[in-house]
């Protein structure tokens, strides 16, 4: 049996992370970037808010419109970032992006037993060595700090 376009989106949109299931605020722990370029100022375009939120709401402005809303978790500083989502990639799996526009970060995450464990990677807009690092996102209260 051969199933039509629509059949076939929503067999592949079934099989993705659930937004309910992440919804929720996080505490991110990221190892030391790989390679240390020696950033300095610049270590602020790939720096994500201590803690976020993840909503299971789509965005409608800007980047969020790429996927669902994620944001500094309440009480938490803003990072400099001007647009944050996250896509459910498989039924394990989210990606969440902070973007300046020019430059920032993505981290590829998995579920598992504490929260989401995964790597970040930056991105420029111009030609600078990608980096890595080791990301752990323990899920946490809401609660204003």
């Amino acid at each position: 049996m051969q199933l039509s376009k629509a059949q076939y989106k929503q067999s592949v949109k079934s099989q993705l992370v659930k937004p309910e299931s992440i919804q929720g605020c996080y505490d991110l722990t990221l190892s030391a970037w790989r390679p240390d370029l020696k950033l300095g100022e610049d270590a602020v375009f790939i720096t994500p808010p201590q803690r976020i939120e993840l909503f299971a709401e789509k965005g409608t402005k800007g980047w969020e419109s790429e996927g669902y809303i994620a944001r500094a978790a309440p009480g938490v500083k803003p990072s400099v970032h001007r647009g944050a989502y996250w896509l459910p990639k498989s039924s394990q799996d989210i990606e969440i992006v902070w973007t300046t526009g020019f430059s920032g970060l993505t981290m590829d995450l998995r579920i598992d037993a504490i929260g989401l464990r995964g790597k970040a990677k930056s991105f420029w807009d111009f030609p600078r060595k990608q980096q890595t690092a080791d990301v752990v996102a323990h899920k946490v209260d809401c609660e204003r700090r």
